[in-house]
């Protein structure tokens, strides 16, 4: 029980303060160095949380977004969220995500499968990826302050996950600056081969970007002048989800 009970110190110092350096994890719970870190490293293996390669902050996981709260801002906007990806695939026919922040990457916690067609786009809740790749981690990488974003594309490995990815830092601060300057963010192939995915940013209450709502289909089914339209709609989506959060 001890054991547990200092597990549960950790989490609870990410009440407060989403993102902790190993030693304010040591002064605001008091566990010994050695044993905080057996217990960061099972918790990080388990989900709980993530360590941000770039910084060394410790962030809530994968598994803690899934379990989610539901008094908490994301609790809110995914609850709010459920209704208007129902309305986007409806209209849209294709899949609908919402993608949360995580440190240098990005974890799915609601997604909705398309209905057009027997060929469709589909991810799992609790996915995780990086930032540079694919609509939904550029338009959040877009949309931080400038001084972490400035650090993150200085910074961020850029691994090839499909043909379309970005690996090159100045193609990539080139695609940044477009997607701010539009608005949205749109990804072809870029985490594997045959998708395409539109997205658009997501503010929370302090106006910082900490998400993103996406839709995405497969590229036989691609229509590339109903892009513009796709990015609209997500906004309109994303203004009803967050009005009054």
């Amino acid at each position: 029980m001890k054991a547990l009970s200092r597990g549960l110190d950790v989490l609870d110092a990410f009440a407060e303060r989403p993102r902790r350096h190993f030693a304010e994890l040591a002064a605001a719970t008091g566990i010994p160095r050695s044993s905080l870190y057996r217990f960061l490293a099972l918790l990080e293996s388990r989900g709980f949380l993530r360590q941000d390669p770039l910084t060394g902050e410790y962030t809530p996981g994968a598994v803690l977004y899934r379990l989610g709260s539901s008094g908490a801002w994301l609790g809110e906007l995914r609850q709010a969220a459920r209704a208007v990806m129902r309305t986007l695939v409806d209209k849209i026919g294709e899949s609908v995500y919402l993608y949360v922040r995580e440190g240098t990457a990005r974890v799915c916690v609601e997604a909705l499968e398309g209905t057009r067609g027997t060929i469709r786009h589909a991810i799992k809740s609790g996915s995780v990826f990086p930032l540079h790749a694919g609509a939904s981690g550029k338009v959040i990488l877009a949309f931080l302050p400038d001084d972490e974003r400035a650090v993150l594309l200085a910074r961020l490995p850029l691994p090839r996950l499909g043909p379309g990815a970005i690996t090159r830092r100045a193609e990539l601060r080139a695609a940044i600056e477009r997607i701010r300057r539009q608005g949205w963010a749109y990804g072809e192939e870029e985490l594997a081969s045959g998708a395409w995915a539109v997205a658009v940013p997501i503010l929370d209450r302090t106006k910082a970007c900490v998400a993103s709502l996406v839709v995405a289909g497969p590229m036989v089914r691609l229509e590339r002048e109903r892009l513009p339209e796709y990015a609209r709609q997500l906004r309109a989506a994303v203004d009803t989800m967050t009005r009054g959060l």
